[in-house]
């Protein structure tokens, strides 16, 4: 009985196995894993196969960790659904830069080299008549367009307090950590629906006669351009 039992678990083990190369997602992969290399562990001790048993024995808690890992990530990604783009780790080893209110940031068709996160007060863009705020991402379109040119010039309204992220640490962020690029794309999504909108009304209120504000032109020019906040 013991005999069977002994290789009814080698069976397993190795029908684990097989079964783990047909899995096409992370977390069903890592718990048929983990599952393989406990049953393996067993079959090991039991018939004093050690250098399989140790083999499993590190295999184990490795798995264990990169199904965690894998778990925290689809939490992160789905966090990132309603959230603002968490870039905190990403400014954390930044230093704040303090603007007085009416200091130009960028004009609009300069070349971007960064991004800017605020993190108290409030910016100004003038040529489409939009704001971002404190925990707001702004800039980020000019790095990640092939012309890389500013959509819209960026006046601190307020006192500013926010960082600078030069190109390189964004590029980094965004393919290294891919919480951080899908919210990312989920924001740029919301600004370009909103843009799409915007220049909507803007349309249908000149083809109805509507009187024209003076910065109407300018304003159809960059949002049909591109995302507000750049």
């Amino acid at each position: 009985m013991q005999v069977f039992i002994v290789q009814a678990l080698g069976y397993l083990a190795s029908a684990l196995v097989f079964a783990a190369f047909y899995m096409r997602t992370m977390l069903p992969l890592r718990g048929v894993a983990i599952a393989s290399n406990v049953t393996f562990l067993g079959y090991g001790i039991a018939l004093g196969l050690w250098p399989v048993a140790i083999l499993h024995a590190l295999l184990l808690p490795l798995n264990i960790v990169r199904l965690v890992q894998a778990r925290r990530l689809l939490s992160d990604i789905a966090a990132a659904r309603d959230d603002e783009v968490a870039i905190h780790t990403l400014v954390a080893a930044l230093h704040p830069r303090r603007e007085e209110k009416g200091t130009i940031l960028f004009r609009k068709g300069e070349t971007g080299d960064s991004a800017y996160y605020i993190a108290t007060g409030e910016v100004r863009l003038p040529e489409i008549g939009a704001s971002v705020g404190a925990g707001q991402l702004f800039g980020e379109m000019a790095l990640l367009s092939t012309g890389r040119q500013r959509t819209a010039s960026a006046v601190c309204a307020t006192d500013v307090v926010l960082y600078r992220i030069n190109e390189q640490a964004f590029l980094t962020a965004f393919h290294q950590n891919p919480s951080f690029a899908f919210a990312l794309t989920h924001l740029i999504s919301k600004r370009l629906l909103a843009n799409t909108a915007r220049l909507e009304a803007a349309l249908a209120a000149a083809q109805a006669g509507a009187p024209e504000p003076a910065a109407f032109p300018a304003r159809v020019a960059a949002v049909s351009a591109g995302d507000p906040a750049q």
